[in-house]
């Protein structure tokens, strides 16, 4: 799947302002809102711009002054009770940045179905980019309609065919979702649901889509409404049987009927004809917008609701699907994971999602944070002082934390249960751990370890999961020795630009997000050269939703600058450059 942004830059007219640059992303906002257009305020707000009015009337003047931008010759009234001029593009750019499509589109689409991408002459291939790129710019479109409601959504295109797929970021694409997809009988509009039975599916698949529809079926009425008004206009409820499609009378018909029949998919669709299209132009993009608010809002409770550990992962941490399933995968094979990574990259958000995904109750979930005075007497078991009720000091047998879940695990043995250990590093853990150390690696009845305090035998139950996070920046203590590593599975977090880019995309904008993430791409770089990349910024220190309103400056003196000077040992000659690389002009 193609990113739609990646394909938008990746082939616009060569005299247009360059990706990444300000004057880009004032033109593309401004393309997002269609006929609407902007004014410099909404601009501000959609933009998350630094200095806001400072930052976009430059950049506007700039694009006015290069007649890409006009005044449409109408006043908007704005949040603050003003009315300000509203700009849209010149009739040339709004040919090519609002997304439209014809019979001939269609035609080149029958054409090229059957043929390899990879056979394409240059005519095909570029006929072919053409529709992808107008297929990228709807899915811009329905992103920030999505935005625009407080839905995080992600839209791409598919590598091989003319599909467009946008989907809330709770949702798995190949479950659920909304696609545009041009053929050689039009263009079809729909929100899709995957079949839950399927010889390719294994029996775990099977079991989340089966539960995400069953999900579908039973939301709200007012969740369920925005879908009823389409259907009672143009819109048509379709199931999918074995290649043949039936249309079903109504939306409660069609969820019912998903619900109960895990053979079948289903779409609310709207068919354009290749006549059409001439008819509909750019308002293309409204139906799909349409669509879009209609349907995410209630996929992504859905999709939350059926508790998919992947989707969880990939919309709290704003991983790429492929990640999420990694640590899934992982967390399947082994029961002792390590977390490792600069700090900021994410570690302990990421055991807590896991944790509370895989677990679906906080009951079943316990942190202790490690640190140098943390003995065995905390963890497993010891003897401790206690006042009576004389205040006389006395002394007791006293479990620590890890007795405590592998009792509540022996209780519920069908459940999982996590035990999270953050900065598992800090602390002497073949002191901490002892005859735990042998019990944890060889797990159930069988292998039994007997207590030093108690005298009692203890195993460790299979339905426990231990994972520790290791801040790599931190040399003030010793890492783990090799005994203790190889018990342990480890997952690297390193610092991910792209999650932040997908945070500011979902939270703020993603021109704020790109921006944010070339500073500290640019940052690290210097890092890097000057110490190693465990002591590299990690990406959520700039994921802040008061990001534009507080400024980079004082994120570099208040958050960044502090850290710098940790890791550089007193070496202050070396901050100026690192303070240019973050905050110099882009």
């Amino acid at each position: 799947m193609a990113d739609v942004d990646q394909l938008i830059a990746a082939h616009l007219p060569e005299d247009l302002p360059k990706e990444g640059t300000w004057s880009y992303r004032v033109l593309m906002t401004v393309a997002d809102r269609g006929r609407e257009g902007a004014t410099d305020d909404e601009l501000a707000i959609m933009l998350q711009a630094p200095g806001g009015l400072n930052n976009i009337r430059p950049r506007r003047n700039e694009l006015v002054g290069s007649e890409l931008l006009e005044d449409t010759g109408e006043k908007r009234t704005t949040s603050s009770g003003k009315t300000a001029a509203v700009w849209t593009l010149n009739p040339e750019l709004r040919r090519a940045l609002w997304p439209r499509f014809t019979a001939a589109d269609c035609e080149t689409a029958a054409a090229l179905a059957d043929e390899d991408v990879r056979t394409f002459s240059g005519g095909q291939r570029r006929a072919w980019e053409g529709i992808r790129t107008r297929l990228a710019l709807l899915g811009r479109q329905a992103k920030r309609a999505a935005s625009d409601i407080g839905q995080p959504a992600s839209a791409a295109v598919d590598d091989e065919s003319l599909e467009l797929r946008v989907q809330a970021a709770a949702a798995d694409h190949e479950r659920v979702g909304v696609r545009a997809a041009l053929s050689g009988d039009g263009l079809r509009l729909a929100l899709y649901v995957a079949p839950s039975e399927d010889e390719d599916l294994d029996a775990e698949e099977s079991e989340r889509r089966q539960l995400l529809r069953a999900r579908l079926a039973g939301l709200p009425g007012d969740m369920r409404e925005p879908l009823e008004e389409l259907v009672a206009g143009d819109w048509t409820c379709q199931l999918v049987d074995d290649g043949e499609t039936v249309e079903v009378d109504g939306l409660e018909e069609w969820l019912r009927d998903l619900a109960g029949d895990g053979s079948l998919g289903g779409e609310i669709q709207l068919q354009l004809e290749p006549s059409q299209l001439e008819t509909v132009g750019d308002g293309i993009a409204d139906l799909l917008k349409t669509l879009t608010v209609a349907a995410l809002p209630a996929v992504a409770a859905a999709a939350s609701a059926a508790g998919d550990p992947v989707a969880m992962l990939a919309e709290v941490l704003h991983w790429t699907e492929e990640r999420a399933r990694q640590l899934t995968d992982l967390a399947a094979r082994a029961r002792e994971l390590l977390f490792v990574g600069p700090p900021g990259t994410g570690k302990t958000l990421a055991a807590r999602t896991l944790a509370g995904a895989l677990a679906g109750d906080n009951e079943r979930i316990r942190l202790v944070q490690f640190h140098p005075s943390y003995a065995y007497e905390d963890f497993v078991e010891g003897i401790r002082p206690r006042l009576d009720n004389d205040e006389e000091l006395t002394y007791e047998l006293r479990r620590g934390v890890l007795r405590g879940v592998v009792q509540a695990a022996g209780e519920a043995p069908e459940q999982p249960h996590f035990l999270i250990v953050d900065e598992i590093n800090r602390a002497n853990l073949p002191r901490v751990l002892g005859e735990l150390l042998f019990a944890l690696e060889y797990r159930g009845p069988g292998n039994e370890v007997q207590l030093p305090y108690s005298g009692e035998e203890l195993y460790v139950p299979e339905n426990i999961w231990l994972i520790g996070t290791m801040n790599t920046a931190d040399r003030s203590v010793a890492l783990m020795d090799a005994a203790m590593r190889r018990r342990f599975k480890e997952f690297r977090f390193d610092v991910d630009y792209d999650a932040l880019r997908r945070w500011h995309e979902k939270r703020t904008s993603s021109e704020l997000g790109d921006e944010a993430a070339q500073r500290l791409e640019r940052l690290n770089a210097e890092v890097i050269a000057l110490l190693d990349d465990d002591r590299a910024i990690g990406h959520s220190f700039l994921m802040r939703d008061d990001l534009a309103d507080v400024g980079f400056a004082v994120i570099w003196r208040e958050d960044l600058e502090p850290v710098l000077r940790d890791h550089l040992l007193g070496r202050t000659d070396d901050l100026p450059a690192l303070e240019e690389a973050f905050l110099g002009e882009l």
